[in-house]
């Protein structure tokens, strides 16, 4: 589980996008994106609002908003100690990669 924290006065409000469902009822979105920051003092995500194509070939930067940290993660551990062991599988002729 990952949780944010965003300070809801540095949204740009301009970017929100208002669309009518299909019982007509209106319903406002903001688009946000999460940046990994796995050794930052303040999470492991960094909250941002979303900008277009465009702005991101002009490098427009958006404010932080916030962060994400992830709830109950287990410690990392080594990729080799995870992986199972495929040499004594009984199915040692599977053909799929992975």
């Amino acid at each position: 589980m990952i949780t944010i924290s965003i300070d809801l006065t540095q949204l740009d409000k301009s970017r929100f996008k208002t669309i009518t469902r299909k019982n007509g009822n209106k319903a406002t979105f903001c688009d946000l994106i999460l940046f990994d920051t796995p050794h930052s003092e303040y999470g492991d995500y960094m909250v941002k609002q979303q900008v277009t194509k465009e702005e991101r070939e002009q490098k427009v930067q958006m404010p932080i908003l916030g962060n994400g940290k992830i709830l109950g993660a287990p410690k990392a551990s080594s990729p080799a100690s995870t992986a199972p062991d495929r040499t004594t599988s009984d199915d040692a002729t599977d053909d799929i990669p992975f």
